[in-house]
């Protein structure tokens, strides 16, 4: 087993592009789509396979209001227009590094024995760590099964050369990159691919001497000469983080990775919602969705409805501002299952966003140990990791009942631990008594 590193990751949040205006577009006029555009000076940038959802772009830069309400007047229910949306992982949004439950994670990065896992391999205190026996996930893989069907990943990418995932990946969707695979480490520089390759920069220590606040990995300090921090994309593993905790619960599911997310944190609304109808396309029961808004888009609310009506699981990120109350989306979609963070005690972790109006159930998220690109462990907080235990559970479901919904996954939730505040939900999750009811 390599070195572990630190790493501290929240949810995705979506804030408004600065760059020149781009626009999602659901369009089923009997109208030409290309009369419509041309009647609007609007160029075509990209479409969803099969679906009536565009992606354009103004090549004029008109105010996007003005614009916005100008198609808004001439048109009627079957053109709705808004504007895309840059997005951001808030990984900054934290005041400060991350410390809760860090002695938890120590005591399990310190049991790096590798055992096998499921089709992989996984050091044993991964898999003993306190986020699974909390959530009883270990009490459930015998009785109840590891997982079945296809989850999706929508994120950063993953590892795919990770041991960890051996076995476990069907081919991945690359939204970024032409002809990519959703691999994570897809355009990493020379300079990074170094800091996190073994070979080349063989970090055989256990413990961790730095804790980093989310700005970048931890490497001990001896290595500070060979490690620019500064070098490592903000986003990098992410996406790895998020699959592998989806993992921990549903040892036999697929994964399947999309990245709709740069190593530099960001991406597009529009590549968000095309990867959740590909996901769909290839197979996935289940789209992970560790992100999160605050400004609604009627897009990702009907995409999100659509793919629900259709038996596609939905399960998303609360976010981590430490709201309560606060409308976040998709998590505020009743279709959608929203998961806050909880600690290893079971209250709510204090950057966790939570409230009737978003949070089906918490899970915990506090100094999780989980898989970082370069066969390496890393730490991670967050919602963005509380979701993923959720969607592992929904994975498990399938195997006893292949056509479940997200009705069946929230209703098998009703069977959490309960918990005295008000705003976590059905309380916390409980994977061996959600199973015990199917």
């Amino acid at each position: 087993m390599k070195f572990v590193i630190a790493l501290t990751i929240g949810t995705a949040i979506i804030a408004q592009a600065t760059a020149s205006p781009r626009y999602i577009l659901r369009y089923t006029e009997s109208e030409p789509l290309a009369s419509f555009l041309a009647r609007y000076s609007l160029q075509l940038q990209d479409t969803v396979p099969g679906k009536p959802i565009h992606s354009i772009i103004d090549p004029l830069s008109r105010n996007s209001a003005t614009l916005l309400q100008e198609i808004s007047d001439d048109t009627d229910g079957d053109v709705s227009m808004e504007s895309d949306q840059t997005v951001f992982l808030p990984i900054l949004s934290f005041p400060g590094r991350q410390s809760a439950a860090f002695d938890l994670l120590q005591r399990a990065i310190s049991r790096l024995t590798p055992v096998r896992f499921g089709s992989g391999t996984a050091p044993i205190g991964a898999i003993s760590q306190v986020a699974v026996t909390q959530t009883r996930a270990n009490n459930s893989w015998r009785p109840h099964g590891l997982g079945a069907g296809i989850v999706a990943i929508i994120d950063t990418g993953v590892d795919t050369g990770h041991i960890f995932f051996e076995g476990s990946l069907v081919p991945g969707i690359d939204l970024i990159a032409a002809g990519g695979n959703g691999s994570e480490l897809q355009g990493l520089s020379e300079d990074v691919m170094a800091l996190i390759n073994p070979t080349t920069t063989p970090l055989l220590k256990t413990k961790i001497t730095y804790l980093s606040n989310g700005t970048a990995p931890a490497f001990p300090p001896e290595y500070a000469s060979l490690a620019s921090y500064s070098k490592i994309p903000i986003g990098l593993g992410h996406g790895t983080m998020v699959a592998g905790a989806v993992k921990l619960v549903a040892p036999n599911a697929k994964l399947l990775p999309i990245r709709a997310f740069g190593q530099n944190g960001s991406g597009r609304l529009f590549n968000v919602i095309k990867g959740m109808h590909l996901a769909e396309d290839r197979g996935a029961k289940v789209i992970n969705l560790s992100l999160n808004t605050y400004s609604y888009s009627p897009e990702l609310a009907q995409s999100c409805d659509d793919l629900s009506s259709q038996g596609v699981i939905l399960v998303a990120s609360t976010g981590n501002n430490g709201l309560t109350q606060v409308p976040s989306y998709p998590a505020s979609n009743p279709k959608v299952t929203g998961v806050a963070s909880v600690s290893p005690t079971g209250l709510r972790s204090s950057f966790s966003n939570a409230g009737s109006s978003l949070t089906w159930v918490a899970a915990p998220g506090e100094g999780m140990m989980l898989p970082f690109p370069g066969n390496r462990w890393a730490g991670g907080w967050g919602t963005s990791f509380s979701a993923p235990l959720v969607s592992g559970l929904a994975a498990k479901m399938l195997v006893t009942k292949p056509f479940a919904t997200y009705s069946d996954l929230q209703s098998a939730l009703g069977r959490s631990i309960p918990s005295a505040d008000p705003h976590l939900g059905e309380g916390r999750l409980d994977v061996f008594n959600s199973m015990m009811g199917l």
